[in-house]
């Protein structure tokens, strides 16, 4: 073999080595579900255009989400019993029972939002450490009363319009009614 036909094999080896290391080119937008998308009876929505019917949807890591059309479906499937909720047992114990029924059902590790007072109409439930716009999820200045049932020190935050504060959830705790507050927040972390 000539010196010639070598120098260009390994001119050819070498240039086309960037090539392999580069392979396809990276799309730019993430991978994965987009924020406000969700699955619903076997179908795919987006719930910046309505909820078709759904009552209930959990919002998971990795912005994947699920809807339900009834409360207690979502409780299933994130293990939540009313008869084992100890905030939900401690009014039913103080009150002769009266109490507990104030108190919205939200499955431990989760931050639930409610559209109407008293944590009636549809439900949204985040765990996520990082800020959501309520926009993307059909939620926008509709939240009402919420339950925090995260950890000891996990302390939720709505972000409110025309505030230049943040409404905080503290962590075990509710609200049944936000005051002035009420269908202001457009942000939540939880």
């Amino acid at each position: 073999m000539s010196i010639k036909v070598i120098v260009r094999f390994v001119c050819v080896w070498v240039l086309s080595i960037p090539l392999l290391a580069v392979g396809t080119p990276a799309s730019a937008t993430p991978e994965g579900p987009t924020r406000g998308v969700a699955t619903f009876q076997g179908t795919v929505i987006d719930l910046k255009d309505g909820w078709w019917g759904a009552q209930s949807c959990v919002v998971w890591a990795g912005r994947r989400a699920e809807c339900f059309a009834t409360h207690e479906e979502a409780d299933v499937l994130l293990g939540y019993s009313r008869q084992a909720d100890a905030l939900y047992q401690e009014g039913a114990r103080s009150s002769g029972g009266a109490g507990s029924l104030a108190v919205p059902a939200c499955a431990s590790g989760w931050l639930c939002l409610y559209e109407h007072a008293n944590g009636g109409g549809r439900r949204l439930i985040f765990s996520d450490e990082y800020w959501h716009y309520l926009s993307e999820w059909g939620f926008d200045r509709q939240t009402s009363s919420w339950r925090n049932n995260q950890g000891s020190a996990d302390v939720g935050h709505l972000s409110l319009y025309n505030s230049g504060s943040v409404y905080n959830c503290g962590s075990r705790s509710y609200a049944n009614s936000m005051g002035s507050a009420n269908d202001q927040a457009y942000a939540v972390w939880g």
